[in-house]
């Protein structure tokens, strides 16, 4: 079994991702950590319970625990818009995949590939944040449902520059 356990952040960046990662490796089977504004991903194999022990005791509070095994995310345009605008990329760019595979639309495209940007920039590695984020801006065409394409070009712009995240409008 695989789960994404968010946890409150009490402080971490992800230029401390690295020596995060080592540290939790040598405690659990994890396979990758994320650090976003307010909230920490800790993707983890095993038994959620026991994990979250281990990690409420380096980051406090767990917000969500969400079953990963199969890599299934509740779908669609508006799913990713909450998601991403909680800052929840990973899960943003899995709730896309059904819909693009379907369609292979390249606003879809762009939208997932926006959503790994930031799982990039989550990470610390800002040169693929940046080539992520262009492809991105790059694919997006068209409006999709509430996902207005001129206002995520534009924050797209910003966000090159500022190396942060935006919300989407609705």
């Amino acid at each position: 079994m695989r789960h994404l356990v968010i946890l409150e952040n009490p402080g971490y960046t992800p230029a401390q991702r690295g020596e995060l990662l080592k540290m939790l490796r040598a405690l659990l089977p994890v396979l990758n950590v994320r650090i976003a504004t307010s909230h920490v991903e800790v993707d983890v194999y095993g038994e959620p319970e026991s994990a979250k022990l281990v990690l409420e005791k380096f980051f406090g509070r767990t917000l969500d625990v969400v079953d990963i095994t199969f890599e299934n995310v509740e779908s669609g345009v508006d799913r990713y818009v909450q998601l991403f605008n909680q800052e929840r990329f990973w899960e943003a760019h899995n709730a896309l995949e059904t819909l693009w595979r379907s369609s292979r639309s390249p606003t879809l495209q762009g939208l997932i590939l926006l959503a790994a940007a930031y799982v990039k920039l989550q990470e610390g590695n800002l040169d693929k944040f940046e080539t992520l984020l262009r492809e991105a801006v790059e694919l997006i065409r068209e409006d999709v449902g509430c996902v207005k394409s001129i206002e995520i070009k534009t924050a797209a712009a910003r966000a090159l520059l500022e190396k942060k995240p935006f919300k989407i409008c609705l």
